[in-house]
């Protein structure tokens, strides 16, 4: 079943994730993606030692660069100087991260990036 909603319900759902004025018109014109965001966010955060198996970088939801075990398996050219509105990371098909210019609407790596700086402090003690 796909999920729809009114324009003022996709504008009330952004003001409740705090992002600025600027990252809501933004995704205020993408209600397809603001259904997979709301998704993304219910995922669960990424467990401390996870690597992905598939790596997938999108600017504006379009698959700029794709790996595979490490190694790149698509490269598609992009203007040096481009700036995309949106950008998304998919580990194994799943969104990881998704920024709106600088601002984060989901980070599911949080968890591992502080527990891995957590493991260096530790190791440090030892």
């Amino acid at each position: 079943m796909v999920q729809t909603f009114k324009p003022q319900d996709i504008q009330a759902l952004l003001q409740e994730w705090e992002l600025s004025e600027a990252a809501i018109l933004i995704l205020a014109k993408e209600p397809e993606i603001v259904v997979e965001l709301i998704r993304a966010r219910h995922l669960p955060p990424l467990p401390p030692g996870y690597v992905p198996t598939v790596v997938e970088l999108l600017f504006d939801d379009i698959s700029y660069v794709r790996s595979e075990k490490g190694q790149v398996v698509y490269l598609r050219y992009c203007e040096p100087d481009y700036q995309p509105p949106f950008i998304e990371y998919r580990f194994d098909g799943e969104t990881a991260i998704f920024q709106v210019g600088g601002e984060y609407v989901v980070n599911r790596v949080e968890g591992m990036a502080r527990a891995i700086a957590l493991q260096g402090l530790l190791n440090k003690e030892n």
